[in-house]
């Protein structure tokens, strides 16, 4: 709520209270009453001193604070990036070599190991095989 509609809304609460204190009964006023004492309306008075108060600091309050000011940052726009290309190189064809496949026998080394052997009457032997030679069967290109 902005500091215009504040005051507004003050003044007339304040209006309103010291309607009610200055006359606390609705209605007709009653019939006048012919003796010499003197009705002192200083409550209405204190509440018409304390509303214009009240009133008066919100008038000053409003006037004195500075209102809230956005400012909105400029947007920076990013230079675009520069791509520089790189000169094409161009490959020599590829070379296309001809061969074949053989198929070659290697002796190749199998280490020690123990094997497990199962004896005709299910019992399990362990018995160690030494290292030995065996012959693989490979593919090897050949140009």
């Amino acid at each position: 709520m902005n500091n215009m509609k504040k005051i507004v809304v003050l003044a007339c609460v304040c209006a309103t209270a010291l309607a009610a204190v200055a006359r606390p009964h609705f209605g007709p006023p009653p019939p006048p009453r012919y003796h010499h004492h003197h009705h002192h309306h200083g409550a209405a008075v204190g509440a018409g001193i304390l509303g214009a108060g009240i009133l008066g600091a919100a008038i000053i309050d409003a006037a004195t604070r500075p209102d809230t000011v956005v400012v909105q940052q400029p947007v920076v726009a990013a230079p675009a990036p520069v791509i520089v290309q790189q000169p094409t190189v161009v490959a020599a064809p590829a070379v296309v070599s001809t061969g074949h496949y053989e198929t070659r026998v290697q002796n190749v080394w199998v280490e020690g190991r123990y094997i497990d052997q199962v004896a005709a009457n299910g019992a399990v032997i362990r018995t160690w095989q030494p290292g030995h030679y065996e012959q693989q069967t490979t593919q090897v290109w050949v140009p």
